[in-house]
């Protein structure tokens, strides 16, 4: 069982316009909870003792809501604004060894898609079809193995695997061959995110993707995907979270 579990939060939210001037993505809220307190709520329940939140922009909001809560680390990124998702990952893991789960921070999600990622072996949610308008496509090898992503559908002649959920899992030794290839990225470009370091590890080491399908789970980039988290997405993960309840 993973113990530890990372969460990338120093993101100015540009895309989100006015709205992301005045409250960090992570702190959105749906259903009067905000989208990083949900994650930690749910982690901790599932047992990971150890959240640690890298935050940047409005860094002041997370420390008054997450500044004395019991098993919650934060770790700034002074540089936030003129690097991205990797630096922010690297800062958060500095001292930190594995086994760990990545998640970033302005995400919805079922309860059940926790489940692949806290234990076992590495690997990347990957989700079916979604439509939001910002996806990142997931392409593997033998429909098991992260080969590449990207933004663009059309980057790779064949049909995609899924979608990436930004939701992943990294096993111990994973996560020191992951530091290793975020430094030679960052070495070639301070502004990368933090998905170019999985592609380059992926160059080197086999990491499994798990796929769920019918995902019930949104990213939060803008206007129009917080609108649709709210009034689409967010009604089927109650529908779905209750009925796991029940099932449990």
């Amino acid at each position: 069982m993973t113990d530890t579990a990372l969460i990338v939060a120093a993101g100015r939210g540009i895309r989100m316009g006015p709205r992301g001037t005045l409250t960090p993505k992570g702190l959105l809220k749906i259903n009067d909870t905000p989208l990083v307190a949900r994650s930690v709520t749910l982690l901790q329940a599932k047992g990971v003792s150890r959240v640690r939140i890298v935050t940047g922009h409005l860094a002041d909001q997370y420390e008054d809501i997450f500044g004395t809560m019991p098993g919650v680390e934060l770790v700034h990124n002074p540089d936030f604004a003129t690097t991205g998702s990797l630096r922010s990952m690297m800062t958060g893991l500095e001292d930190l060894s594995g086994p760990f789960v990545l998640l970033e921070s302005d995400l919805i999600y079922e309860t059940a898609a926790l489940a692949p990622v806290l234990d076992g072996p590495s690997t990347i949610l990957v989700s079916g079809v979604t439509g939001s308008g910002d996806e990142v496509y997931i392409w593997t090898r033998d429909e098991t193995i992260f080969d590449t992503m990207s933004k663009k559908i059309d980057a790779q002649p064949r049909a995609h695997f899924g979608e990436l959920t930004g939701l992943s899992r990294f096993d111990a030794e994973d996560t020191e061959r992951l530091k290793t290839a975020a430094r030679a990225v960052l070495a070639e470009d301070a502004k990368a995110d933090y998905e170019d370091s999985v592609i380059r590890l992926a160059q080197t080491r086999d990491i499994a993707c798990t796929l769920i399908p019918d995902l019930a789970w949104s990213e939060v980039d803008t206007e129009e995907m917080l609108s649709r988290a709210i009034g689409t997405i967010w009604p089927r993960i109650q529908e779905r979270d209750t009925l796991l309840a029940t099932a449990g």
